[in-house]
C-alpha cells in the first residue's frame, strides 16, 4: 500500500473511533471541568498504555525527538481540548462540529503560508462542495445556541488546524507522544480551576471507554497522518466527525437532525468520499507510471 493511501486510511480510522465524542459528552452534561478533569488524565493513560506498546523503552527517546514542535503539538492539542469542551457543553454538538468543520480552511491557509503547502484542485474542490453541505447544515436553525460556545469552537478549530500543521511541517518525526503531554495539560488545567471531579459510576465508566480507550487511539491515528498527507487533507476528513457525532446523538439520545441537516451532511458524505477516491486513484497511477520507468 503506497504511504498516502496508508496515511488516509489510518486518519480517516481514527476519525471514526473520535465520532461517538459528542454524544458520550452530550450523555454526560455535567460541569465542563469535572469532565476535562478526568478526561485528560484518562486519555493520558491510555497514551501512555498505547505508545509504551509500540516504543517500549525507547518512549523516552521518541518524546525528546518531538523537540519544541512537539511541546508546541502538545500545548495547541490540550488548549484546544479545553475549548472544544466547552463549546460541546454551552453550544451543543451541532453548532461545535459544524463549526469545526472549518478546520479544513484554516489548516490549508496554515500549511499554504507556512509550509509553502498549495493545496491540489481535488482538494479545493472538495472544500468548496463540503463548504455548501456545511452551509446548508448551518441554515437550519439549531437549538441551544451559544455566542460564548461558538467561540470557543472557532478558538478550538485553529488550535487543532495548528496541530496539525506543526505535525506536517516535521514529517519524519512521530508527534503522537506529544498528545500524552498535551492531554495531561489539559487535566492539569482542569483540576487546578474546577477542584477534583466528581462523577457517577456510570459517568465514569462511560467516559473512561471514550477517554481512556478511543480517544487515544483515534488522535494516534490522526496524528499519523500529517507524516504522509497533508494538513488540508487531515482537516477534510474531520468532517467525517461533523456528519457522524450527530447521527450517534440522534440514535442513542433521540435528539433527530432535520432533513436539511441530512441533506447537508449527504453532500459532506459525498464530497469526501469522491476526494478520497481520486486521490486514491491518483496515488495508484503515479505508483504505476514509477514502476514501469
Amino acid at each position: 500500500m503506497h504511504d498516502r493511501q496508508r496515511g488516509l486510511l489510518l486518519t480517516a480510522l481514527g476519525v471514526l473511533l473520535l465520532s461517538p465524542d459528542a454524544l458520550v459528552l452530550r450523555w454526560l452534561a455535567t460541569d465542563a471541568m469535572q469532565i476535562l478533569s478526568w478526561r485528560g488524565l484518562l486519555m493520558a493513560g491510555g497514551l501512555a498504555l498505547l505508545l509504551l506498546a509500540r516504543y517500549r523503552s525507547s518512549l523516552p527517546a521518541k518524546l525528546w525527538q518531538c523537540g519544541r514542535t512537539g511541546l508546541a503539538c502538545a500545548v495547541c492539542y490540550g488548549v484546544s481540548t479545553i475549548c472544544f469542551v466547552h463549546a460541546m457543553m454551552l453550544a451543543g454538538a451541532a453548532n461545535t462540529l459544524l463549526i469545526f468543520s472549518t478546520t479544513p480552511l484554516i489548516a490549508a491557509a496554515l500549511g499554504w503560508f507556512w509550509l509553502g503547502e498549495r493545496p491540489p484542485l481535488r482538494t479545493l474542490v472538495a472544500i468548496l462542495v463540503c463548504l455548501g453541505g456545511v452551509a446548508l447544515i448551518v441554515s437550519d436553525e439549531s437549538p441551544g445556541s451559544s455566542p460564548v460556545g461558538n467561540l470557543y469552537a472557532f478558538a478550538a478549530t485553529i488550535l487543532l488546524a495548528a496541530n496539525f500543521t506543526l505535525a506536517r511541517s516535521r514529517p519524519l518525526i512521530d508527534m503522537s507522544p506529544a498528545l500524552l503531554l498535551g492531554a495531561l495539560l489539559a487535566s492539569v488545567i482542569a483540576f487546578a480551576i474546577g477542584g477534583p471531579p466528581t462523577l457517577s459510576g456510570d459517568q465514569l465508566l462511560g467516559l473512561s471507554l471514550m477517554s481512556g480507550l478511543l480517544l487515544p487511539l483515534g488522535f494516534m491515528l490522526v496524528q499519523l497522518g500529517p507524516r504522509s498527507i497533508s494538513a488540508t487533507e487531515v482537516g477534510l476528513l474531520f468532517l467525517l466527525e461533523v456528519v457522524l457525532g450527530p447521527l450517534w446523538v440522534w440514535w442513542l439520545l433521540g435528539e433527530a437532525p432535520s432533513p436539511t441537516v441530512l441533506a447537508g451532511g449527504a453532500i459532506v458524505l459525498l464530497a469526501l468520499f469522491g476526494h478520497a477516491l481520486a486521490g486514491w486513484q491518483k496515488s495508484g497511477t503515479e505508483r504505476t507510471r514509477s514502476g514501469r520507468t
